[in-house]
């Protein structure tokens, strides 16, 4: 367990290094290891057109357990953004966890956000998935997208509400080995 400790304080710390370096400075590193490998790497980049991209990686991976997580933030040249960040990890026999967050404004003002989020329990065998993916065009002034919530048990499958914003709702029934069953919300 201090070993595990030891190399998750020595990726989160090269992970936020990375993303505070300078580009000159941000070339990375990479240890490995009987056990695993474990890094870092970052760097900010400025395209011919104007456009700019920064983005920080890193993480450790073992027979055991990993963690791994990164972010970006960029601009076009046409003054359009994005950012984004995500991490996950597992650990063996204990189960797993993810959660991505994104969200740009293009340059003529059309909008997206969206997210996932994710966990796995190994020891019960539960897990649940939620995401949420978010469109706002701009030149026809209308919402697109949907949500989901997700929970399943290993070896029997799940079952997930999904909501749209113009396609209607549904819940989908996805017990192990049968069709899923989609049945629209009334």
């Amino acid at each position: 367990m201090q070993c595990f400790k030891a190399v998750l304080s020595a990726a989160l710390l090269a992970l936020v290094s990375a993303a505070c370096l300078q580009p000159s400075e941000a070339r990375g590193w990479r240890a490995y290891g009987a056990r695993g490998v474990a890094g870092a790497h970052g760097g900010s980049y400025t395209g011919a057109n104007g456009g700019t991209f920064t983005g920080a990686r890193g993480g450790f991976a073992g027979q055991n357990a990993g963690l791994f997580g990164g972010a970006f933030r960029g601009t076009g040249a046409n003054g359009g953004t994005a950012q984004g960040a995500g991490l996950a990890g597992y650990k063996r026999g204990v189960g797993a966890f993810e959660g991505t967050n994104m969200s740009a404004v293009g340059a003529k003002g059309s909008t997206y956000n969206g997210f996932t989020r994710g966990k796995y329990n190994a020891q019960s065998g539960q897990g649940s998935y939620d995401a949420s993916h978010q469109v706002y065009d701009a030149q026809n002034g209308k919402d697109y997208g949907d949500t989901n919530q997700t929970s399943f048990t290993k070896g029997q499958g799940g079952v997930t509400q999904l909501d749209t914003d113009n396609h209607g709702d549904y819940s989908i029934d996805w017990k192990q080995g049968t069709k899923p069953v989609i049945t629209p919300d009334q």
